[in-house]
Protein backbone atom coordinates (compact mmCIF):
# COMPACT_ATOMS: atom_id res chain seq x y z
CA UNK A 1 0.00 0.00 0.00
CA UNK A 2 1.70 3.19 -1.26
CA UNK A 3 0.95 5.94 1.29
CA UNK A 4 2.48 8.95 -0.94
CA UNK A 5 5.19 10.87 -2.76
CA UNK A 6 7.00 10.34 0.24
CA UNK A 7 7.74 6.33 -0.93
CA UNK A 8 9.57 7.32 -3.56
CA UNK A 9 12.17 9.73 -1.68
CA UNK A 10 15.48 7.88 -0.97
CA UNK A 11 16.08 6.49 2.85
CA UNK A 12 18.79 8.63 4.33
CA UNK A 13 22.36 7.39 3.09
CA UNK A 14 23.55 6.60 6.75
CA UNK A 15 20.20 4.61 7.52
CA UNK A 16 19.41 4.91 11.21
CA UNK A 17 21.61 7.11 11.95
CA UNK A 18 22.12 9.67 8.99
CA UNK A 19 17.93 9.92 9.39
CA UNK A 20 18.34 10.75 13.24
CA UNK A 21 21.27 13.19 11.82
CA UNK A 22 18.68 14.51 9.37
CA UNK A 23 15.97 15.11 11.85
CA UNK A 24 18.23 16.65 14.06
CA UNK A 25 19.97 19.08 11.68
CA UNK A 26 16.62 20.17 10.42
CA UNK A 27 15.44 20.60 13.86
CA UNK A 28 18.42 22.85 14.53
CA UNK A 29 17.81 24.69 11.37
CA UNK A 30 14.09 25.19 11.94
CA UNK A 31 14.84 27.36 14.88
CA UNK A 32 17.71 28.93 14.14
CA UNK A 33 17.64 30.19 10.70
CA UNK A 34 14.33 32.73 11.32
CA UNK A 35 16.32 33.92 14.04
CA UNK A 36 19.18 34.38 12.13
CA UNK A 37 17.29 36.12 9.31
CA UNK A 38 15.70 38.69 11.81
CA UNK A 39 18.59 39.35 13.34
CA UNK A 40 20.73 40.04 10.04
CA UNK A 41 17.77 41.56 7.47
CA UNK A 42 16.29 44.61 6.66
CA UNK A 43 12.87 45.23 8.09
CA UNK A 44 10.76 44.62 5.12
CA UNK A 45 12.42 41.89 3.39
CA UNK A 46 13.33 40.02 7.33
CA UNK A 47 9.48 39.06 8.17
CA UNK A 48 8.76 37.60 4.45
CA UNK A 49 12.05 35.38 4.11
CA UNK A 50 11.63 34.65 7.59
CA UNK A 51 8.35 33.39 7.01
CA UNK A 52 9.34 31.31 3.67
CA UNK A 53 12.51 29.87 5.17
CA UNK A 54 10.16 28.87 8.36
CA UNK A 55 7.66 26.70 6.05
CA UNK A 56 10.40 24.87 4.07
CA UNK A 57 11.96 23.89 7.19
CA UNK A 58 8.77 22.69 8.62
CA UNK A 59 8.10 20.58 5.70
CA UNK A 60 11.26 19.52 5.32
CA UNK A 61 11.27 18.50 9.18
CA UNK A 62 7.85 16.30 8.24
CA UNK A 63 10.01 14.80 4.98
CA UNK A 64 12.79 13.10 7.55
CA UNK A 65 10.70 12.47 10.67
CA UNK A 66 8.46 10.41 8.05
CA UNK A 67 11.70 8.64 6.51
CA UNK A 68 12.96 8.04 10.18
CA UNK A 69 9.75 6.76 10.96
CA UNK A 70 9.24 4.57 8.40
CA UNK A 71 13.21 3.09 8.96
CA UNK A 72 12.42 2.48 12.74
CA UNK A 73 9.08 0.28 11.32
CA UNK A 74 11.76 -1.55 8.92
CA UNK A 75 13.98 -2.00 11.52
CA UNK A 76 11.51 -3.29 13.84
CA UNK A 77 9.73 -5.62 11.20
CA UNK A 78 13.21 -7.02 10.95
CA UNK A 79 13.12 -5.89 6.46
CA UNK A 80 16.51 -4.37 6.97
Amino acid sequence: MSNGWFDGLPDAPGGAVGAWFNVVVCGVLTVALPVIVFVHAKPPANVLFAVAALALMVFLESVFVRKLRQQMLRRRSGRE
